[in-house]
């Protein structure tokens, strides 16, 4: 055999290889760079209206509320911060990038077998060969096909649980910035009482001092004010410190800068207050199909359940059929089908199998608790509604009773009738009181939200209801 004639054989092989690689990179992705630089970074956490994301998800967040609009410079209510918070909070767009894997993993599954090509030549070397020997087949591996019914099922329920998962998350990031909004408006109705305390004991200290240097106020009367004075110094630098804590997380929700300034209002109050809304029972009916994360994990229990038939059905020996034609040296042509099976004699898929169930049974009692969970929850949340409220009307009643006894002694402090520590002790508990009492309105707000949060609900309105 000459070179011209090697050269001859080959040229077959090359336009083949030509045309095959042709195929398939026509088809193929083709890769664009996307650098971990600063300014991707800073890009990817600037802040975005929250308008149509919020359309497209508040049919799996809040069903019973309708689109919210939020105008540039407008005060933020609990429902408004909630929902800048699941648009603009960065970790929920870092959960968000899962929904997009999930979603890649069905179109993967849904992906038929491509089919295998082989080409062979054969080019004499001896002998009196007439020409040179070929052989073309063409195969599909079936056992693919057999499993992708319920392979894209799987896939398909699973991105159904990873999109509730996300939308869970989001809930909760909701909960958590209404939560946050009402500790902080909250706080500042404390941090107001101190200041106003405050600067009232400070214009007492200074008529005292002056009292004291003329030689008309005794020594105590000076000090027991300048000791009310510090120790409500000391309460108003605490709420300060907690009013500070409160304000970044909320910025950290709404992806805003450590010193942008927070503009909230109270006005979407909702009448939580009723008896109604402390009754477990509005809370729990219909949780399972309204909790998010319930919700998830059936779809995920029925995604296993899909892995399992998947594993069930990977049974099936691994099997290509296929078509050939070919032709010998001495210029004989033949047509042909062929088909190869793999023997499953020591593995038939039992290992995948058993792992699948496992998982299977892991879902189930991962939903049973989960779901009991979640109904001791709203028991407890509720519960703890009743007795702050309870609490909340006698701190109100101590309150008034303070107020009066407060007017009654500050007469007879005028008319040198009591001791003047007695005066600012009384001074001091019912500072002590009223602060209790705001603390006492806002756990209900927090409960409130917590209780919201934990059945899946934003229906207040319509919720509580006083019974019958």
């Amino acid at each position: 055999m000459t070179a011209g004639g090697l050269a001859r054989g080959f040229g077959p092989v090359r336009r083949i290889l030509a045309a095959a690689l042709w195929l398939t990179s026509a088809a193929c992705a083709h890769y664009t760079a996307r650098p971990l630089s600063p300014q991707a970074v800073k890009g990817a956490l600037a802040p975005r209206l929250p308008t149509a994301l919020w359309v497209r998800r508040a049919h799996l967040l809040l069903p019973s509320l309708p689109p919210l609009v939020v105008r540039k410079g407008q005060r933020l209510t609990p429902d408004l911060a909630a929902v800048v918070a699941v648009v603009a909070d960065p970790a929920l767009r870092a959960e968000r990038a899962q929904e997009a894997l999930a979603h890649a993993q069905v179109l993967s599954a849904g992906l038929l077998p491509n089919p295998i090509f082989s080409y062979g030549l054969g080019i004499p070397v001896s002998g009196t060969g007439l020409t040179h020997a070929f052989r073309v087949g063409l195969g599909l591996p079936i056992q693919s096909l057999v499993t992708r019914g319920p392979r894209i099922r799987a896939a398909r329920l699973h991105a159904q649980a990873v999109d509730l998962t996300v939308a869970w998350q989001e809930w909760q990031v909701a909960a958590k910035a209404k939560s946050l909004v009402y500790a902080l408006l909250a706080g500042r109705t404390q941090r107001r009482l101190l200041a106003h305390e405050v600067h009232a004991l400070r214009h007492s200290v200074a008529i005292l001092a002056d009292g004291e240097a003329a030689g008309y106020v005794t020594l105590g009367v000076a000090g027991a004010a300048r000791l009310a004075l510090r120790q409500t110094e000391v309460v108003e630098l605490a709420v300060q410190r907690h009013l500070a804590d409160v304000a970044l997380q909320l910025r950290g929700l709404l992806g805003l800068g450590a010193h942008a300034r927070l503009r909230l209002t109270r006005r979407d109050v909702h009448a939580w207050h009723g008896r109604g809304c402390m009754r477990a029972a509005p809370w729990l009916k219909r949780l399972a199909q309204r909790r998010l994360d319930l919700l998830a994990l059936r779809k995920g229990y029925r995604s296993q359940d899909a892995v399992l038939r998947e594993a069930i059905a990977g049974q099936f020996p691994a099997i290509t059929v296929g078509v050939n034609r070919a032709r010998d040296t001495s210029d004989i042509n033949t047509m042909g089908a062929g088909v190869s099976i793999s023997l499953p004699i020591f593995n038939h898929n039992q290992g995948v199998i058993a792992e699948a169930r496992a998982t299977r049974r892991a879902l189930f009692r991962t939903y049973a608790a989960q779901w009991f969970a979640a109904r001791a929850s709203i028991h407890q949340l509720t519960v703890r509604m009743r007795y702050v409220r309870r609490e909340l009307v006698r701190t109100k009643s101590s309150v008034r009773a303070l107020k009066h006894l407060e007017a009654v002694y500050r007469g007879a402090l005028a008319k040198h009738s009591i001791a003047a520590l007695t005066y600012y002790q009384l001074l001091e508990q019912l500072v002590k009181e009223r602060l209790v009492l705001l603390q006492d309105r806002a756990q209900l707000d927090q409960l409130a939200v917590a209780v919201e949060a934990a059945s899946g609900r934003f229906e207040w309105p319509k919720t509580c209801v006083a019974p019958p």
